[in-house]
């Protein structure tokens, strides 16, 4: 199967509170920099992953989102245009072209790869975390405010993450994701942002697997555009007619 690849998941915010900065306020920073939380879009994804001494593997995906649902579709490389993966909540699917097989993606096969499935169907930070504000950290050369989510289900690809947001800007900086035993699966690094006609955006975020040296993925978004998006999309029944 696949490689699977996309971006750091999904909170459900308390209302806690860092001296006079809250949680609510800072999420709500960092999702308008990820997305647009209250608006269908898409957005086209590059991936570029390197294993060591391999050559560098590049997708081409396009991403539409829909509240907490989204679908993702290969463009390229040519022998995987047309796959497809479909996310509602906590449920996936993949699809492969010229077959009428649907095939539901199971937690353990979310976190393949250096960037999982989770990380390619997901863009803000809502639902399925809750979040504690726990200090201040310089990291990246940045001071940063240090955010601790806590998985709200199971079902959800990592039990916890360390977020740092920029004080100064509300940038996500960095961001560490665990499984459930404590032991660190991915570091994300926000690297760059750029200008869109609704502001700034991501643009680039780099993804290092801390359990394989010299594993990373680079994820490059461009063309934020905000659409109408049927509901009718993101059906499971759908992605035979990608």
């Amino acid at each position: 199967m696949m490689k699977y690849f996309l971006l750091p998941l999904i909170l459900f915010l308390t209302p806690t509170a860092y001296g006079a900065v809250s949680v609510e306020s800072l999420i709500d920073q960092v999702d308008q920099y990820r997305g647009y939380p209250e608006s269908p879009f898409e957005v086209t994804l590059l991936v570029h992953s390197k294993r060591p001494n391999k050559p560098v593997q590049k997708y081409k995906l396009a991403v539409k989102v829909k509240g907490e649902k989204s679908i993702v579709k290969f463009l390229a490389p040519a022998r995987q245009k047309g796959r497809a993966i479909l996310k509602e909540g906590n449920n996936m699917w993949f699809h492969i072209p010229r077959t009428r097989r649907v095939i539901r993606i199971s937690p353990t096969q979310r976190l393949l790869g250096e960037a999982s499935n989770g990380d390619v169907a997901s863009t803000n930070f809502k639902n399925d975390y809750t979040a504690e504000l726990v200090g201040e950290e310089t990291v990246e050369k940045t001071l940063s405010y240090k955010l601790h989510l806590k998985a709200t289900s199971r079902k959800i690809n990592y039990a916890t993450i360390d977020l740092w947001i920029d004080k100064s800007t509300g940038k996500p900086v960095k961001s560490n994701h665990y499984a459930i035993s404590g032991k660190l699966l991915k570091v994300a690094f926000y690297k760059a942002f750029q200008n869109t006609e609704s502001g700034e955006k991501l643009h680039k975020l780099l993804l290092v697997n801390p359990l394989r040296k010299g594993q990373y993925t680079w994820m490059i978004y461009n063309n934020y555009k905000q659409v109408n998006l049927p509901d009718q999309l993101f059906r499971k029944e759908s992605l035979n007619r990608l």
